[in-house]
Parts: C-alpha cells; structure tokens; sequence
C-alpha cells in the first residue's frame, strides 16, 4: 500500500512539473554596475535572457532607480547597485491619452507556443493606478489582454512593488511560432471614473509620477515540433525562392521584413510574387498570425 501511494506520489509531481516547466524567451531585469551603464540605456534596455527588444511609447522618459527600494522586486539580486528597476515617468495628462503611454517588448515566439508575460510594477504615490497589459500578432494592432487595478487607500499603495503580475496569453494560438509577437504595458483609465487616478487617495495623479519596471519575462510552455508547424501553421514552396512562392491553401498573407515592416499583403491567394522584394530574409504571416521565415533569392 505504501509502495503505490508513493509510486502515485511520484508521477503526480512528475506531471506537475512537466505542466508548469517554462522555457524564457526573453527576460530584462535592467542591472549594471551603474545606473548609467545599464546594457542598451534607457530608452532601449537589453534583455539580460534571450533575445528582444524594449522601447518607451507615448512620449515616455525613463531612467534606473533601485530594484530594493520599497521592499524590493521578484529580482533575487539584493545589492544595489547593481539591482535596478526601469523607472518611467512623463505620462499622459488627466482625461487625455488613454492606453496611449507606457512600455513596450518585442520577442519573437518562432518555434514555441503557450505565452506567458509577467512583470513587476512599483508605483509612486501620484502615478496612475491602472494599467492593461496588450499584445499584438501583426506589430501593428494591439489587443487588450488584461487590466490591472485597485482602488486607491490612504496607506499601503503608493511607492509600491506588485511583484510577477502575471498575463496568460497560452489560448492565443496565434502568438504561437510568431516573429512579430510584441507586448505592452499601458497607463489607462480607472474603470469606473474614467479618468487617471493617483496611486493612494492622499495624492493626486500627476505625468511626473513613476512607474517602475523590473523581471519582465516572456515565456512558453511548449517547444514546437515539426508536426506542430506542418498541422497548425501552414506550408510554402519553393523557400528560398526568386519570384514566385505557393501555398498547400488559401489564404490572407502579409510579407513582413527583418525590421517588422510590412511590405506585402494579399487576400485570398494560394501563392504570391516576391519578384520586386530585395534580397534577404522575410516572414510571412497567415491570417491566423502563424509565421514561417522566407529567403529571397
């Protein structure tokens, strides 16, 4: 009897840790041996995993500031320096600009499937109290995932880290095996009020509050095999290729460049004619937001 209960016990943890194993893609946790020498600087932070890239929308300004402060992030790192946070600051005024501010990571899912995004989040006293998470399939359109709120106290809020506020995109099948996956965190407007709303009810919302980044993560759950693009992607022929590629269906299609723009586009096709494209390497994008990579011959 003891055997099988261990033997059940066994196989129990073995399942749950093949069920919450992740692989990062990418992660910043914005430490240096200063706050001006932090890899990339702060308009464009480098992840310290993986590969990405991070930038400031909205006419955000940042700068480094301490990972500890304020009982400190997720970051296991406890000295500081060299633990920084990314502190953002000069957000929208009061009623303007909504979910039109703030942070913005681009990582590519090409290969991998079951996103997950998490962060932490210090906020001062007059920063806003709301922000939503978006991600994007194209590069382009931004989808809200999800809204993180509270409602302002008089203690207890302000100048404080929300540690691994966590975004489960694993259902959106078309962030799987994607090179223009992206992902925001956006100042947006409390829900009930309408309006930007300061972090503690002593304080009022200011565009020079800050908000603090730190451990922003981008994983998957699954690594994807060959017959996992061969049944949920599609297929395309010849690759490399001169002028014309084919498809095995009919489809909406986008031609994306190295650096995510759009340089081509058709509905309804079941092969297009990249003769006019330069040299080089492409993606291309179904309309369901699965992507393979094209050479140009």
């Amino acid at each position: 009897m003891k055997k099988n209960y261990i033997s059940i016990l066994f196989f129990f943890l073995l399942g749950a840790l093949s069920t919450f194993a992740q692989t990062t893609l990418a992660q910043w946790n914005f430490n240096g041996d200063a706050a001006t020498t932090v890899p990339g600087g702060a308009t464009a932070p480098t992840p310290s995993v993986g590969t990405g890239t991070a930038a400031l929308i909205g006419g955000v300004t940042a700068s480094f500031a301490s990972g500890v402060a304020s009982g400190g992030s997720s970051d296991p790192v406890t000295t500081s320096p060299p633990n920084y946070g990314w502190g953002t600051t000069t957000y929208a005024a009061s009623g303007t600009e909504n979910k039109q501010r703030g942070v913005q990571f681009n990582v590519s899912t090409v290969g991998y499937a079951g996103i997950t995004f998490m962060f932490d989040q210090r906020l001062s006293n007059s920063s806003n109290n709301t922000y939503v998470a978006q991600y994007t399939i194209n590069g382009t359109d931004w989808v809200d995932a999800q809204t993180f709120t509270f409602t302002p106290a008089a203690t207890g809020t302000g100048d404080t880290w929300y540690k691994n506020r966590t975004v489960d995109l694993s259902s959106i099948v078309a962030l799987d095996n994607n090179a223009n996956a992206a992902f925001r965190v956006v100042s947006a407007f409390e829900p009930t009020s309408g309006n930007y709303l300061s972090s503690t009810s002593t304080s009022t919302y200011a565009t020079t509050g800050t908000v603090r980044f730190d451990m922003v993560t981008i994983s998957a759950a699954t690594t994807m095999n060959v017959d996992d693009f061969e049944s949920s992607a599609f297929a395309m022929f010849p690759n490399p290729s001169q002028s014309m590629v084919h498809f095995n269906r009919v489809m909406n299609v986008s031609v994306f460049d190295l650096t995510g723009k759009k340089v081509l586009s058709k509905e309804n096709v079941n092969s297009i004619d990249i003769t006019e494209l330069v040299s080089g390497i492409y993606f291309i994008q179904s309309e369901e937001g699965y992507t393979q990579k094209l050479i140009k011959e």
